[in-house]
């Protein structure tokens, strides 16, 4: 039965479903109500008291009018629409319907029903008190709503998702948006709202990028691709901006040689990846495979045995009878390399792969930064391959808050410290990996200040192992950095020779084997991903003191490794912060050329000049390709740490005469309290 309630005559019921979320959006709906009207009815069961009634289903209406009545918007004896339901059971059940069966609006009918307002002549500040909503809000709906055909279709059919197609949305050129999506919709990253953005807003590609010396000059203007020529610059600075041609060019030339590659080594597959290097996740989906290394055969290794007698003869040789420079010396060293070489052949023959599991494996090619295809050093699978056994012949895979922190009285959130950190930590790990001499000084340190200063114990065969750090944000990899390049690239060289043996002893026999040079690689990268994201920032959890030593241990030249851009830093920082960049660059006349900007045309304006490509003086542009915030820089001191005493670590005999009292035990004593004291 609907009758008429005033408003003061109804209270929440207890059997409400709605139990959380109760005060979500409730001043936007009592503003809807107020210029609307209640457009659905509340849902009720008569209380004891007459003309009194329990809100079972519709909560939030309820108090929305609650607060219009407050504020004098709707009289005291205002009245509205209920259904009077007489059973209990039945109105909590329709509390459930009603909120359980609700389907959230999509966001292009949004986007349209905002534009068809708009497009009756209501400017957006109207429609926004209407629906109670920020006039942006209404600006940026009707911003949706105008995108490409394509991008608006995909957003309505749920195809992308409204992070997406705000990333379209960057620009109004419908037509550069719909170039994108067309490129973006099957590649890999092209549901990234940050790559969408960048190829929306670079619209041309560098002559010395990748993918453009990949294809070539020759073949791109042969295809009928424009180029735009800087008149200052040489003619690397040209930029092509055919970026569909591009991406066609680069596809189908990487695909030819996808397919050239599969069947000369006889592999299942062989994905090519338009990009400087292969995406983490991608390889995640697949099962890893090393081809283990038979043993020699009879034959092998009779032949083997030979040239090993043969080598330490002629190097026997070589250092007592002949003479350097001589005849017979030449010939010994040339006989000694050819040894060399025949026996990497025999090693390099044991490690190859079966064709009939090679037919089940297939690997990775991607684009080098010199425009050369590179093919990924590792074999992978769709699916498991066991060995006779029936044991998987693969190696086992691994995969901080991130608090507001200050920087000299900037306060960044804390996604962007987490960003940031991620990608300090990658300029750190490339230069760590890249200098094994410091990463096996680390290593070494790590394990003894772990004995001295041990909290715990945990009952295994080792404890000293080398995992990879977690990042904060598991879907940022910053994995087309040059510093996440250069890691990729090492990762590439590895020597993996060892790794498809059976057992632990097999590998750890095979290891010992590789020369000192690849053995020091494996430390160093090892070493190098166990570093943790941090920042140099004041304060939060990604401050650490150490690692910024390490940046200047190892010399880091952080503004040849990374840029500030408009979507990794100045799109994501205060007004201030960008003005105050400028003044470091340029002093106070720079700043005051942009005090007046918009923030979207202050953060491409100063991505740009740091970005090395802004008109301005020599002097000025210098700064500029060198200015950093300070939170990238490795510049923190550490602070000392509090430290349990090492005196535990005294030998026997030591704690033995202290506790008598004998001379010279006030020495440890005294160095124990200092120890103490600085900690």
């Amino acid at each position: 039965m609907i009758q008429s309630v005033k408003v003061k005559n109804l209270s929440l019921s207890k059997d409400n479903v709605r139990k959380t979320n109760r005060e979500t959006g409730l001043d936007s709906l009592a503003a809807d109500i107020a210029a609307h009207g209640l457009l659905q009815n509340l849902v009720v069961t008569p209380l004891k008291r007459a003309g009194h009634f329990s809100v079972k289903a519709g909560g939030r209406r309820l108090r929305a009018l609650q607060r219009l009545i407050e504020a004098g918007t709707l009289p005291v004896a205002h009245e509205v629409q209920v259904l009077v339901l007489d059973d209990d059971a039945v109105s909590t059940e329709a509390s459930l319907a009603e909120n359980f069966q609700r389907v959230p609006m999509n966001p292009a009918d949004e986007c349209t029903a905002f534009k068809h307002f708009i497009d009756k002549g209501a400017d957006a500040e109207d429609v926004a008190k209407r629906f109670g909503v920020t006039t942006r809000f209404v600006e940026q709906r009707v911003r949706l709503a105008e995108l490409a055909p394509c991008v608006f279709e995909a957003l309505a059919s749920g195809d992308i998702t409204l992070g997406v197609a705000q990333a379209y949305a960057v620009t109004p050129d419908t037509e550069r948006q719909a170039r994108v999506f067309e490129s973006m919709r099957n590649a890999y990253y092209g549901s990234n709202p940050d790559n969408i953005r960048r190829a929306i807003l670079n619209g041309s590609v560098k002559a010395t990028d990748a993918k453009a010396r990949f294809i070539g000059r020759d073949a791109y203007l042969e295809a009928g691709g424009r180029v735009e020529r800087d008149l200052f610059g040489s003619e690397a600075d040209e930029s092509w901006v055919d970026l569909d041609l591009i991406d066609d060019l680069t596809a189908r030339k990487l695909e030819a040689a996808a397919a050239e590659i599969a069947k000369s080594q006889g592999l299942a597959f062989v994905t090519p990846v338009i990009g400087t290097s292969v995406p983490y996740d991608l390889e995640r989906q697949l099962h890893q495979y090393h081809a283990p290394l038979r043993d020699l055969s009879e034959d092998e290794a009779v032949r083997v045995a030979a040239l090993g007698d043969e080598n330490d003869a002629l190097v026997a040789q070589l250092d007592s009878e002949l003479i350097d420079g001589s005849e017979e010396a030449t010939a010994a060293n040339d006989r000694i390399e050819a040894i060399e070489r025949e026996l990497d052949a025999i090693e390099t023959d044991r490690s190859g792969v079966d064709p009939e599991v090679a037919a089940q494996l297939g690997t990775f090619i991607y684009i080098g930064h010199d425009g050369d295809v590179r093919v990924h050093s590792r074999l992978f699978s769709e699916q498991p391959i066991h060995g006779p056994s029936g044991t998987e012949r693969l190696s086992d895979e691994g995969g901080g808050n991130g608090d507001d922190a200050v920087e000299t009285g900037v306060r960044y959130s804390a996604t962007l410290v987490d960003e940031l950190a991620i990608q300090r930590r990658q300029i750190l790990s490339a230069h760590l990996a890249n200098d094994p001499t410091l990463a096996l000084d680390l290593a070494i340190f790590l394990m003894a200040n772990g004995v001295v200063y041990a909290t715990s114990y945990v009952r295994s065969h080792t404890t000293l192992k080398a995992p990879e750090a977690a990042f904060p944000i598991s879907t940022f990899r910053d994995a087309d950095s040059p510093a996440s390049a250069a890691l990729d690239e090492q990762r590439q060289g590895l020597d993996m020779s060892w790794a498809g043996l059976p057992t632990l002893t097999a590998r750890f026999d095979a290891f010992r084997m590789l020369d000192d040079q690849s053995r020091a690689a494996w430390l160093g990268y090892a070493t190098a991903q166990t570093l943790e994201p941090t920042l140099n920032v004041n304060g939060g959890s990604r401050h650490n003191g150490f690692h910024d030593h390490l940046g200047r241990v190892l010399d880091i030249d952080v503004a040849k490794w990374w840029r500030p851009s408009a979507a990794n830093f100045f799109g994501r920082v205060k007004k201030d912060v960008m003005l105050q960049a400028l003044e470091d660059i340029g002093g106070p006349i720079l700043r005051g050329r942009y005090k007046d900007a918009k923030k979207g045309e202050l953060a491409a304006a100063c991505a740009s000049l740091c970005g090395g490509q802004g008109i301005v003086e020599v002097e000025i542009k210098e700064k500029a390709v060198a200015w950093l915030p300070d939170a990238m820089r490795f510049e923190a001191i550490e602070l000392p740490d509090r430290l349990s005493s090492p005196a535990a670590f005294l030998d026997e005999d030591e704690d033995m005469s202290s506790a008598e009292g004998g001379e010279g035990d006030d020495d440890a004593a005294d160095d124990v309290e200092d120890l103490e004291e600085a900690a």
